[in-house]
């Protein structure tokens, strides 16, 4: 099970900081509840690559295990889309240079995929923010739709988007 966690510290700083950064620490376990002290421990990290613009980073993920219902958790930073490479960030700059007309850095095949995925989740993206009690309308204009959207999710901030839509219809943003 993934969780996602504001470290409030950027990918550099995170990355620096590796195994020292600030994991957080549960009072019970996310799945069964439990609340009996010391049953949820840490259970090691695994190393993953963040991209962003400037430069890769590989980076400690903290996994914790409960003792009680053996369930393992990983607690990734919430400028990351779970199972992306590429920053959450780097991943909306590239849509927004896109839909503006700019030149997009990076590689064709790798950005026509973070396209059509977004292009598949926008009325996930639209259903989010009609729960949250905006009211928008849909157009047939893909492009209108997928700037309107890019700029409701910059305008709630990227990662707290990321983090209180992660389940939102059994599904996460960018997702398959």
């Amino acid at each position: 099970m993934i969780i996602l966690h504001d470290f409030r510290i950027s990918l550099e700083e995170y990355a620096n900081r590796g195994k020292m950064n600030n994991f957080p620490i549960f009072d019970k376990c996310p799945n069964c509840h439990c609340i009996a002290s010391g049953n949820l421990h840490r259970h090691g990290y695994y190393w993953r690559y963040a991209i962003t613009d400037e430069a890769e980073f590989k980076i400690p993920i903290c996994r914790l295990i409960c003792l009680s219902c053996k369930k393992t958790f990983s607690i990734l930073p919430d400028f990351l889309i779970p199972y992306f490479q590429h920053s959450l960030d780097l991943i909306l700059q590239r849509m927004e240079q896109f839909l503006q007309n700019k030149k997009t850095k990076g590689n064709r095949q790798l950005f026509s995929f973070h396209w059509i995925r977004y292009q598949k989740n926008m009325k996930w993206i639209h259903s989010f923010f009609v729960d949250l009690g905006e009211v928008i309308g849909i157009s047939s204009v893909i492009k209108n739709e997928a700037v309107k959207y890019l700029k409701l999710i910059r305008d709630f901030g990227a990662s707290s988007f990321l983090r209180r839509s992660w389940g939102h219809l059994s599904s996460y943003f960018m997702a398959n």
